[in-house]
């Protein structure tokens, strides 16, 4: 059975009551035993104080004592015959109190009734000392003063145990009556305390699927920011990853129209051809072609790859020239199709930068492609890779209808395509280069081409040593 967890708001309050529960009782019983301490040295003194006085008062004659109970005493074996019985009467709120008074021969001068069963002190039982008597509690204290009286002075304990439990009430009662009053103001103060949380819950319940709009952290407490921020950064995250799923599917649809339709071109050509030579060299290109279809999707993938961020730390040095050779390659029955003049033309063997091979090559391929594509039957593309100092340069050129310069910087933009556009392109193609171009921190310009009309397209990106071809894949 699954259990329902804690609520948040509960656990707080349990936790602040428990916490001033483990605080308020130790704090409790601590001030209770300070002041129970206080309260017997207290009374101890004024015991002492009494005994002390009382002393003088006999040793001065000032006493009034009067003769009581006399042959009660005298009648006794173990008592002397010459004592003075004190009757004690005590108010309903004092406690009641004994002494006993020997003279320094050892000789009872004085007693109150209820000691007069007391035997005489013993030297060792000078001090505070607790006794039982007639099944009481007595707290007495014994001294010998100048005039070498032996005084004991008592004082029965019931006043004491009183206090002790005036004070234990006086510590409990408090925390009876107030833990259940402080339990009900802690969880309203919580309840207060977590309303950004509740308020943050609506407005991510009232948030609608897709909005990139952020969730507001500067007006909330220093304790709810970080969880604001990291929900943002979340949510964007997530917002990035589905639009990396919808631009995947689109990028594959682009992506693969190139790699079938060479292929539909040479199995056509196979289908219509009479010389079994024609037959088997259009078909031996049209599994070539179908293999750059398999090569082109595991490109796609790993580009996919590379936008998430999973191979961002694996960059290796790669030459431009092989890489532009190739898509060359690769685009040829597209070039033959059109009848279209393509060169080549670099400064050396190599042109190496730091980069990821897959996001070249599908820069390099949307480029040359989308060039040939706009460029008329028989017209014109040249491609150029050089070194300009410590940068690589690579211009792709057309004598196609090109692009107004009002225009350039919209076709970098998802799925738009020029009006005057007779053909499909411009939709995808330059924003998986500028998405390549970001990858490798290089920049793009849009120019006018040299071959009199149509588009240049400059790239320059940061050039590698050329002792880093060791690297090379």
């Amino acid at each position: 059975m699954i259990t329902q967890p804690i609520s948040l708001r509960t656990r707080l309050t349990w936790l602040i009551i428990a916490v001033m529960v483990a605080v308020l009782i130790p704090l409790g019983w601590i001030s209770y035993r300070r002041e129970l301490r206080e309260m017997n040295e207290l009374l101890d003194g004024r015991l002492a104080q009494a005994g002390r006085t009382l002393g003088t008062l006999i040793a001065h004659g000032q006493l009034p004592l009067h003769e009581a109970d006399l042959p009660a005493i005298t009648q006794s074996a173990d008592r002397h015959r010459h004592g003075v019985v004190v009757s004690v009467h005590p108010h309903n709120y004092e406690p009641e109190v004994g002494f006993q008074a020997y003279d320094p021969q050892g000789e009872l001068i004085a007693a109150t009734s209820n000691f007069t069963d007391l035997p005489p002190p013993t030297g060792e039982e000078r001090g505070f000392r607790d006794i039982q008597l007639e099944g009481k509690q007595w707290r007495t204290f014994t001294l010998q003063n100048r005039a070498a009286l032996v005084i004991r002075i008592g004082e029965q304990s019931d006043n004491r145990a009183d206090i002790a439990r005036g004070l234990v009430i006086e510590h409990t009662l408090p925390l009876l009556v107030g833990l259940p009053l402080l339990a009900l103001l802690v969880s309203l103060a919580v309840k207060r305390g977590l309303r950004p949380v509740a308020v943050l819950t609506q407005m991510l319940d009232r948030r609608t699927p897709g909005s990139r709009k952020p969730m507001p952290a500067d007006v909330a407490p220093g304790e709810i920011k970080p969880l604001i921020v990291a929900l943002n950064q979340q949510l964007e995250r997530l917002e990035d990853a589905l639009d990396r799923e919808h631009r995947f599917a689109t990028d594959v649809a682009h992506e693969l129209r190139t790699p079938l339709a060479a292929t539909m071109i040479h199995l056509e050509s196979a289908m219509i051809a009479d010389d079994p030579s024609e037959v088997e060299f259009t078909v031996r290109h049209a599994q070539q072609s179908m293999a750059r279809l398999g090569r082109r999707i595991e490109q796609i993938l790993a580009m996919a790859r590379l936008e998430a961020g999973a191979a961002s730390q694996q960059r290796r040095p790669m030459d431009l020239i092989r890489i532009a050779t190739e898509v060359i390659e690769e685009l040829a029955p597209l070039i033959a199709e059109k009848d279209i003049s393509l060169s080549l033309a670099h400064d050396d063997d190599m042109a190496l930068v730091l980069g990821h091979e897959v996001a070249l090559t599908a820069m390099f391929r949307n480029l040359i492609e989308n060039a040939l594509r706009y460029t008329e039957t028989e017209g014109q593309v040249d491609v150029s890779v050089h070194r300009d100092a410590a940068q690589v340069v690579i211009d792709i050129s057309d004598n196609g209808p090109g692009i107004p310069e009002d225009r350039r910087q919209a076709v970098f933009q998802r799925f738009h395509r020029e009006v005057e556009s007779a053909t499909r392109g411009y939709g995808l193609g330059l924003s998986i280069v500028q998405r390549a171009i970001e990858l490798h921190e290089a920049s793009i310009e849009l120019l006018e081409s040299p071959l009199g009309r149509g588009l240049l397209v400059r790239i320059r990106m940061i050039a590698e040593p050329v002792h880093s071809s060791r690297n090379l894949p």
